[in-house]
């Protein structure tokens, strides 16, 4: 398999790629993506474990996801039923090799809020885990920005390993060591690219908040109209932030292998 390098600025490219590729399949990629939010949301509701089995279906749903956005690109309409073909289509090696991807994933978010919990006594685990009550976030103090910091820290050259690894494991038919391996070399040998990307989604994310907040400043009184805002602006840019995945996949590797 052949990893590409890009640029810096095509990571700012993808960002673009991404919002195109929402624009001319608006309706079936945002639909998606509501299911995979709404799949994760009801995983958690499992009793005991189930703020642990997001972070290891989420492995076999982000395949569903990048496939429909693979087919987007090629002028398809992706069928809500990709989403899950993480789970069937590739066969059971594949599935199996996910979940094993899914379990690392769990394992090292746990051991990384583990570690952030020795700054603020587990105030970002609770987080995590939707165990604070909303009036509780407002006591925090800065232990949890340095928490968050650890965390980050941490738990970045995991996402790196896995930025590509299910992809890698569904199409390329990698085991999990070895899709491991190729993404974070991947990542890391486009390092300056995806570092572009995220500083490209942050400086959205502060622009799409900052117009949220005006329209609180203007119309202090109509939480309806900051929810009607909001609901559409927030699935619009997330199914765009996923979009934009395939480019960066597309760009970084020969595909010649799929």
């Amino acid at each position: 398999m052949k990893v590409n390098q890009v640029s810096v600025r095509q990571g700012l490219t993808w960002i673009g790629q991404g919002l195109g590729l929402v624009r001319r399949s608006l309706g079936p990629l945002s639909m998606l993506t509501l299911a995979y939010l709404f799949s994760l949301m009801l995983l958690t509701l499992i009793p005991i474990i189930g703020p642990a089995v997001p972070l290891v279906l989420v492995q076999l749903l982000s395949v569903g996801l990048m496939e429909a956005v693979r087919m987007a690109d090629q002028g398809h309409s992706p069928p809500l039923s990709t989403l899950f073909c993480g789970f069937r289509r590739y066969g059971n090696t594949a599935r199996n090799r996910l979940i094993g991807l899914g379990l690392i994933n769990a394992s090292a978010t746990l051991l990384a809020l583990a570690a952030a919990g020795s700054v603020d006594d587990g105030s970002l685990m609770r987080i995590a885990t939707g165990s604070i009550e909303a009036s509780d976030l407002e006591s925090l103090d800065e232990t949890l920005l340095w928490a968050s910091l650890i965390f980050a820290a941490l738990y970045a050259p995991v996402q790196m390993a896995l930025w590509f690894a299910p992809v890698f494991v569904a199409w390329h038919k990698l085991g999990v060591a070895q899709s491991l391996f190729f993404s974070f070399f991947t990542v890391w040998q486009n390092r300056a690219a995806f570092l572009a990307f995220m500083l490209g989604w942050f400086a959205i994310a502060t622009a799409a908040s900052l117009i949220l907040q005006a329209i609180k400043w203007l119309a202090p009184n109509t939480p309806l109209l900051l929810s009607v805002v909001l609901t559409p602006l927030s699935l619009l840019l997330m199914t765009a932030l996923y979009a934009s995945y395939w480019p960066s996949y597309r760009d970084s590797v020969d595909p010649s292998t799929d």
